[in-house]
């Protein structure tokens, strides 16, 4: 008996196509894109895009400048022109990840570089300082150990003559050092730091995780109310509704409306809370945050429905869609910050909504960015809700035949 049902069960799999799809061929390819992202987020791996500005304009600086530029644990770039308020506003915008500024002589006093980076990118600050420090190391030893000899003289007293020639010798040594390649010793009170962005307190990162968490949900809720779809395509609901002259268009139609009616209601929770505990500005840009609700409900609704209709039964549509979104939340940012992963990933991450509704969400209320900026991801998200319902009425249409 046992061995029998084994053998019944057996023959169900093999025999539909989609269960075998879903059960061995989609579990890796999460594996493999899970495993893309994470590792892509931790340590060396991480390749932040950097904008590079040089307002010194000496020998020193654009060596400095190049080293940045050249290193392969960046994506550096210098700013054309150089001025410090384009490189905030690249920050500021997410064309970058962070920007480097170096405002004095490396080997001036004081510190003569500056670090910019959005609030909302926290982690791209210290990564960012490493590197300049590590680029300092490697391409102007000689101006580290003049530094270093600069702040220790208050304590020690000055050199004296022979011992200015030392280090002077030493200098030499070290910048022909780093041409070859050799490392040099860490200096402090080298770089300073500068948060660009109009949120502060943390409220970058809150909108950003506000927004990846709408969509998540948004999408969760939209594929189960969907799943009544094959519940009434099972129980022969749908039969009914089809011998009608309307057929189901008004039902997916209505379906559609309900669904996206309940992601708005879902983010106008989540916002508020964020709002009331951690004080984001949202009734200051109201409209903008509307809009954007509105949009990413539509595709939360439109995607949800197509997954959703292109599947015979209630088990592959659940599993199916739960893929497909958990795949969608790894890629577009959802699980885990889209600047921290691997530039090629970065990249895959705009074919997703989560992408699209997380960056809207910030430009609207962590960069003040109006509709002049924002109707680029309103109008993707909308023909993504667009496209969604469309394959779900040609769905419906199918069973009618």
């Amino acid at each position: 008996m046992i061995a029998a049902v084994v053998r019944v069960m057996t023959l169900r799999l093999l025999r539909d196509r989609a269960a075998l799809v879903m059960a061995f061929v989609l579990p890796p390819l999460v594996f493999l894109i899970f495993s893309a992202v994470f590792a892509g987020t931790a340590g060396d791996a991480v390749r932040l895009s950097v904008a590079v500005t040089d307002l010194a304009r000496s020998e020193d600086s654009r060596r400095l400048a190049a080293a940045l530029v050249a290193d392969p644990s960046l994506r550096a770039e210098t700013v054309t022109p150089a001025s410090l308020a384009v490189a905030r506003r690249r920050v500021k915008s997410g064309a970058d990840d962070a920007g480097v500024v170096i405002r004095a002589d490396p080997g001036a006093a004081g510190t003569p570089i500056l670090v910019l980076a959005d609030p909302g990118r926290a982690v791209a600050a210290p990564l960012v300082e490493a590197r300049v420090r590590q680029a300092m190391m490697r391409a102007l030893p000689d101006v580290m150990v003049d530094r270093a000899a600069r702040d220790l003289t208050p304590a020690i007293g000055p050199l004296t003559s022979d011992q200015g020639l030392s280090l002077e010798g030493a200098e030499d040594d070290l910048k022909q050092g780093a041409i070859a390649g050799k490392p040099a010793r860490p200096s402090d009170g080298l770089v300073a730091r500068e948060a660009v962005g109009a949120v502060r307190g943390g409220g970058a990162n809150i909108v950003y995780y506000a927004g990846a968490v709408t969509i998540l949900f948004a999408l969760f809720s939209a594929m189960h109310g969907a799943l009544s779809l094959i519940d009434e395509r099972a129980s022969g609901i749908a039969d009914r509704i089809l011998a009608g002259p309307a057929g189901m268009a008004p039902v997916v139609s209505g379906k559609f409306l309900f669904l996206a009616g309940q992601a708005v209601a879902q983010a106008t929770a989540i916002f508020v809370t964020a709002a009331v505990v951690y004080g984001i500005p949202l009734t200051a840009h109201l409209a903008s945050w509307t809009a954007t609700t509105i949009a990413a409900a539509a595709a939360s609704a439109g995607l949800a429905l197509g997954l959703v209709a292109v599947c015979r039964t209630r088990e592959q549509g659940q599993m199916f869609a739960t893929f497909v979104i958990l795949i969608l939340a790894a890629v577009g940012g959802s699980m885990a910050p889209r600047f921290l992963m691997p530039p090629w990933l970065q990249a895959i991450g705009w074919a997703t909504p989560h992408a699209w509704v997380i960056d809207a969400y910030q430009g609207a209320l962590a960069r003040d960015e109006g509709p002049s900026v924002l109707y680029k991801p309103w109008l993707v998200l909308a023909l993504i809700g667009a496209a969604g319902l469309l394959i779900a009425q040609l769905a419906a249409r199918r069973i009618r035949r």
